[in-house]
């Protein structure tokens, strides 16, 4: 299946939950998704029986990777079951995106089902930052537990997605190039982007990737390499 550009549609992304136990400021504020907003009712949501059915026309179609993701995706329950269920489809790179609350408990269950991979989210490692980010007070070290535990398991490489807000934790940015340096994981830093309406998106609160890349140049000199994959 191509879309209007010639490209060939190889990834499909399945959320299976729209519930996160975090808040982050430049995704689920808490202003907007407090204790009053009502996220679908259970059964509103796939049965694992129907996103596998929905995967296997997909990966008939040429799709060859699967992302799980949510909300976030380890909150639903018996998660570890869907895994199992759609690694049986063949030969895809069965992946995970998660901000690594609960990682380290179920890192191993989910490799022993099938999980290929996982991204996790990390904004930041200095702790009060991080949890000024995610709005729940939740502590860095627990999400570099889930990364350690992760990569204990076989679930490589870790791709490490950083959010950059300027004024909140672009301080970060060469700390975290210098904490995953040479690990074999692969950060991303990522532009605060506009998502709708309800992040209070501005340019000004912008850190643009040329200016990551200088900041990161600057302590250590980069070079571009190739791509893994189309697109990257």
């Amino acid at each position: 299946v191509l879309d209007q550009l010639a490209r060939p549609l190889r990834v499909l992304r399945v959320s299976v939950t729209d519930r996160c136990n975090f808040r982050c400021t430049y995704c689920m504020p808490r202003e907007v998704y407090g204790q009053t907003f009502r996220f679908l009712p259970h059964d509103q949501l796939l049965t694992f029986e129907e996103i596998t059915r929905v995967a296997r026309i997909f990966v008939g179609h040429g799709v060859t990777k699967l992302r799980l993701t949510g909300g976030e995706p380890l909150l639903r329950r018996n998660i570890e079951r869907l895994v199992e269920m759609l690694a049986k489809l063949g030969a895809v790179d069965l992946t995970l995106t998660t901000n690594g609350s609960l990682l380290a408990k179920k890192a191993r269950g989910l490799r022993d089902a099938g999980l290929k991979r996982v991204t996790v989210s990390l904004d930041s490692l200095d702790d009060a930052t991080f949890r000024a980010m995610n709005d729940v007070d939740f502590p860095v070290d627990k999400v570099l537990e889930g990364i350690e535990a992760a990569a204990a398991a076989g679930l490589a490489p870790i791709k490490i997605n950083m959010v950059v807000k300027r004024g909140m934790n672009d301080g970060s940015i060469v700390a975290m190039a210098r904490r995953f340096r040479g690990s074999g994981h692969v950060v991303r830093f990522i532009e605060f982007m506009d998502v709708g309406a309800t992040n209070g998106w501005r340019m000004d609160d912008v850190v643009t990737a040329a200016e990551i890349v200088t900041t990161i140049g600057r302590e250590f000199p980069l070079e571009p390499v190739l791509p893994n994959y189309t697109g990257e």
